[in-house]
């Protein structure tokens, strides 16, 4: 498998993932059985009553969409990341209302404000807590999945370079162990030798090394090791058996399938060990876990792609995302490919 398929692999899981999760997004997965007569298993328009509001097939959310102007702004950069670079993606996305309006997330609507001047004035006699416990959102893993391309396969670049682009919109230790996690494994995955199993460790590598450096640069919070938590979403995964249905109600009822980080990054990776690696059912376990589908499954994806590559995605699915969503994920793959 070549460089460049490992590269584009990221970019159109990550996105599949994202596209494929927003109609799905906030119901339970009885629901989702329920609502759509099974599993949802390809592209459909998102109903009314999602964040994607009536989004047709294909499009994506403020997930990939966001990964995707973070990773051009930096290709454009060199290669290099910036907090500069990271800020003037951020800029250029919010102006794009079908991603911006309706899906953006509470940590990075607050930290796009605040670049633009805006104040959030406090109310007389308000509390500041101790720790913004609330904003350990997984905002920050989920833009971060093809970051860790940049890297050429070196792992600590790779975290140092997701506190980078993470540091303007989330503070929060446990965000950043999440981003940390994410890059790590898939800088690991650019490695034709490496296995499912070595980029999950690589995945609790970067998460520990992300809640070290997130806690000196950033702000602390209370909640579960994003480390410990990949440990045992992977530990679950192993027993499905490649049974992706199985692993995924698992990783759901006991890891989680919630906004927050340690439940969303976590559960990417239970999925991606569920299904063998396989982009696909990495895909289809996000997209019906329920919850957070469209991160999880951005997230998710980005690691599998990075994995297997473009192995076993129809070509066609690529050629609805670039049109939908006026992107070139091939363009900028190649571009990717050449900084490296």
């Amino acid at each position: 498998m070549t460089r460049y398929d490992k590269i584009l692999g990221n970019l159109i899981g990550g996105a599949m993932g994202d596209s494929m999760g927003a109609p799905t997004e906030e119901r339970s997965t009885a629901m989702i059985l329920r609502d759509f007569g099974g599993y949802v298993t390809e592209f459909l328009d998102s109903p009314l009553d999602t964040w994607a509001h009536g989004a047709a097939a294909g499009m994506v959310t403020d997930d990939f969409s966001l990964a995707y102007f973070t990773a051009q702004a930096i290709a454009e950069n060199g290669g290099h990341a910036t907090t500069e670079a990271a800020q003037k993606a951020l800029l250029k996305w919010c102006e794009y209302p079908e991603y911006f309006d309706y899906n953006v997330g509470p940590t990075t609507r607050a930290a796009i404000e605040a670049m633009k001047g805006k104040k959030v004035e406090k109310k007389p006699g308000a509390i500041t807590p101790a720790a913004d416990n609330g904003k350990a959102t997984n905002g920050a893993a989920m833009k971060i999945g093809p970051m860790g391309l940049f890297s050429g396969g070196d792992i600590d670049r790779a975290i140092d370079d997701a506190i980078t682009v993470c540091l303007p919109t989330h503070r929060s230790d446990i965000s950043l162990s999440g981003a940390c996690a994410v890059a790590a494994a898939v800088a690991k995955g650019l490695d034709p030798a490496a296995g499912i199993y070595e980029m999950v460790e690589a995945g609790m590598y970067g998460a520990r090394r992300g809640m070290e450096l997130g806690g000196k640069v950033g702000d602390q919070a209370a909640g579960p090791s994003v480390e410990k938590r990949i440990w045992l979403a992977a530990s679950i995964g192993m027993k499905a058996g490649g049974d992706w249905e199985k692993g995924m109600c698992e990783v759901r009822d006991i890891i989680g399938n919630g906004l927050m980080t340690v439940e969303a990054v976590p559960a990417a990776f239970g999925l991606f060990v569920s299904a063998g690696g396989d982009v696909m059912k990495t895909v289809y376990g996000g997209a019906n876990i329920g919850g957070d589908t469209d991160t999880i499954a951005c997230i998710a994806g980005c690691i599998a792609g990075t994995y297997a590559g473009t192995t076993g995605v129809p070509e066609h699915y690529l050629d609805l995302i670039e049109e939908k969503n006026k992107f070139d994920l091939r363009g900028l793959a190649r571009q990717i490919e050449e900084l490296l």
